[in-house]
């Protein structure tokens, strides 16, 4: 598994994605390369996708990617109008932003639920959340309604169907698909609680938008360190001060002639 959470194409939309790594291995700003290799999780989820008058119905989830000294990373594309990078081929990104208010609602949820991202269904659930965070525009983050919406796919299974005792026969009925259903509603979830101030974060994100004129765009998300504060660091200076003096008086008291 590649997301980096305690630290850091057939089809138009197949698999859209964000881009979590470590760290970048070297500035943006003038252009980095990278390239995405295939699915993170295997089995990604199916997922039905409307926007203005279009729809289809994609793969959802992170990828796995390259950086060009080696580093691997976890991938989200965030552009619907765009193809996916072949896979396999480096391409080169250069920095990029968002405005205020995406940025604001994509670092929410980074800072939530990233961390909870752990296998196929939830990586679509977040891969979901981001495509509403960036492309919506009419009615707040809801999937069932606006700009940008969001369903489950369904499924065909055989049900038996019985008459008398053991005489019966089978039918074919069209049901919800459990894992797409799953993903859409945590997806719904966690679009809720972007904005929550009772939920609590689970982690510290920065982001940085990679953007690319002939494929879709990715985001960063880059866990914060934690800085210490001036009084820890007295308070390591002076435990490690104790430490010395004790060790030179165990010393001292050891070493007699």
């Amino acid at each position: 598994m590649l997301n980096f959470k305690g630290t850091f194409a057939g089809a138009l939309l197949v698999g859209m994605s964000v881009l979590s790594t470590t760290a970048l291995a070297t500035p943006v700003n003038t252009g980095e390369k990278a390239k995405i290799v295939g699915f993170e999780y295997d089995n990604p989820i199916k997922v039905n996708i409307e926007w203005k008058n279009s729809s289809s119905t994609v793969k959802a989830g992170a990828y796995e990617g390259v950086w060009l000294n080696g580093e691997s990373f976890a991938a989200f594309c965030v552009e619907i109008t765009q193809s996916l990078a072949p896979l396999g081929k480096y391409n080169t990104y250069t920095e990029s932003s968002f405005s205020s208010a995406i940025t604001s609602n994509l670092t929410n949820l980074a800072n939530k639920y990233y961390s909870l991202v752990d296998d196929a269904i939830s990586s679509a659930a977040f891969q979901v959340a981001i495509w509403e965070i960036v492309t919506e525009t009419k009615k707040g983050l809801d999937l069932d309604k606006g700009y940008f919406q969001a369903d489950n796919t369904t499924t065909t299974v055989k049900q038996w169907v019985p008459i008398i005792g053991h005489f019966g026969f089978h039918k074919y009925v069209t049901v919800d698909d459990p894992s797409s259903l799953a993903a859409i509603n945590l997806a719904k979830t966690w679009l809720a609680g972007v904005n929550d101030s009772s939920v609590a974060n689970t982690g510290d994100y920065s982001l940085t938008i990679l953007k690319n004129s002939k494929y879709q765009d990715l985001v960063v998300f880059t866990p914060i360190a934690a800085v210490p504060e001036p009084a820890t660091y007295g308070m390591l200076i002076l435990g490690m001060g104790l430490i010395a003096l004790l060790a030179r008086r165990r010393r001292a008291d050891t070493i007699r002639f």
